[in-house]
């Protein structure tokens, strides 16, 4: 009855219980530590599903802002952790710029690849041998027909 009321319970304990007690059909190996929880945390689905952070203080107001301020309204020092999100952040943005520079360098080489392939196709056309004689003439009056048209 007792084990049961353990099971029941959805968080982590520290608590010293005799090694000979089986969870869930496994045996303890050190006799410390207790944990019925899901492999979430409680929420964490459903702020994952309205897009939201995974755990509540990733961000928003109550992480981003300040805790106190001066009365004549001077912003108060920033945290520690504070700092650190806001160091993480700029190099997110950092690796962000780099990134979308190292996409516009792909684009702008595409684009040459492909003026390169029109101007090589060009010259091809050029080099090729011009019809002479009944050729050239049947080949002009297409050209004539198709332009009346």
């Amino acid at each position: 009855a007792n084990m049961a009321a353990w099971r029941s319970v959805s968080c982590v304990f520290r608590v010293k219980i005799p090694e000979t007690w089986t969870l869930c059909g496994m045996q303890s190996q050190h006799g410390r530590c207790l944990s019925t929880s899901a492999h979430l945390c409680s929420g964490q689905t459903w702020r994952q599903s309205y897009g939201l952070p995974k755990g509540k203080t990733e961000y928003g107001p109550l992480t981003d802002l300040p805790d106190w301020t001066y009365a004549d309204g001077r912003p108060a020092p920033m945290g520690t952790r504070q700092l650190k999100r806001l160091k993480e952040r700029k190099e997110l943005a950092a690796r962000i710029v780099t990134l979308l520079e190292e996409v516009e360098e792909g684009k702008q080489v595409y684009v040459q690849n492909i003026q390169q392939e029109a101007e090589q196709v060009a010259e091809k056309e050029s080099r090729r041998l011009k019809p002479k004689g009944k050729q050239l003439l049947l080949q002009k009056s297409k050209q004539k027909h198709k332009n009346e048209s």
